[in-house]
């Protein structure tokens, strides 16, 4: 609980400090972010490793393989808005869904991830893949899916685990 507050206020202070930055030069300025801190290429490698049990676990429809890097208390939400809280519900959750013959029809792409470390043990990483052959319930198919995903990263002991995990899929009709 304590590491899930000092990433949020982690966060939260990052987002503020370019807040700030932003909204005190004046107009017509070219803004600047406030820095971030980098992580090495070897931390920036294991953040991708991550990513990677991801996108493999959804490939082999593996759920301890995709769900392995989360923490107990994770907060997840896949892109129909479906929540999980914490590694056994989330890995509960893709083990019952991995056994749908519309899950099962589906093929992605690898995610295309960059990764910002906000401390050197606090990383957000965004990524996007795409996703064909995707059924509804009914047996229609979904079109293309292009999925974006967000996901706050601590590294404690050596290990990246992802406390939150935030899924969505462009739309391609606007209401």
């Amino acid at each position: 609980m304590a590491r899930r507050i000092l990433a949020s206020l982690a966060v939260g202070s990052a987002v503020l400090a370019i807040v700030t930055v932003a909204s005190t030069q004046p107009k017509g300025e070219a803004q600047k972010a406030a820095p971030v801190a980098s992580g090495s290429s070897a931390e920036e490698q294991q953040v991708l490793e991550v990513i990677s049990h991801w996108d493999q676990g959804w490939k082999d429809f593996n759920a301890e393989l995709a769900s392995r890097d989360y923490s107990p208390d994770a907060d997840w939400t896949n892109a129909f808005g479906h929540g999980r809280k914490g590694k056994p519900e989330i890995f509960e959750y893709l083990s019952k869904i991995y056994q749908s013959p519309s899950m099962r029809s589906r093929k992605s792409t690898p995610s295309k991830t960059t990764v910002r470390f906000v401390r050197p043990d606090i990383a957000a990483a965004s990524s996007y893949r795409e996703t064909v052959g995707q059924k509804t319930s009914s047996g229609a198919e979904y079109p293309t899916r292009k999925t974006h995903d967000l996901r706050v990263l601590v590294r404690d002991k050596g290990k990246w685990t992802i406390i939150s995990h935030l899924i969505m899929d462009e739309k391609e009709v606007r209401p």
